[in-house]
């Protein structure tokens, strides 16, 4: 039930980077302007930072969907993906808390709460994700 509820979260958030992927195809220098709330310099189609922004957020749409697919058939790639986006999401988080004091707490403890939960042992299990422990390996010369 919880991967279920993980599955639609990353779909839900696949459908938000979608939107503003097309918002930022549609009209790149209006929606940066109310992403970063100014008038970002030199905007229009020539703007590096527009079209860097457009590509992340494809990129996270595409990766975000991909991630909630799989998790939906309990793939070991879904859970690998999973795990990526809510690091890379905790490094953004933190990374924004340390240059400019703004946190989201609400995504952050989705964040934190995926990689808790996704870690639980029953949970690995059913994606087929083993950790070896040291009394597991084999000794040498045994087969």
């Amino acid at each position: 039930m919880a991967v279920t509820i993980l599955a639609i979260l990353q779909l839900l958030s696949a459908t938000a980077f979608g939107l503003l992927f097309l918002a930022l195809l549609a009209a790149e220098s209006m929606t940066l302007d109310v992403l970063t709330g100014s008038a970002v310099a030199g905007g229009g189609g020539g703007d590096l930072r527009g079209w860097a922004l457009t590509v992340l957020m494809g990129g996270a749409c595409v990766a975000e969907l991909a991630a909630g697919i799989l998790l939906l058939r309990m793939r070991q790639l879904g859970w690998t993906i999973t795990m990526l986006l809510a690091g890379l999401g905790l490094a953004s988080s933190i990374f924004l808390w340390w240059t400019q004091g703004a946190t989201l707490a609400v995504p952050v403890m989705v964040q934190v709460l995926t990689v808790f939960y996704l870690n639980q042992r029953q949970v690995r299990v059913a994606f087929g994700i083993s950790r070896r422990s040291a009394g597991d390996t084999l000794a040498p010369g045994r087969g």
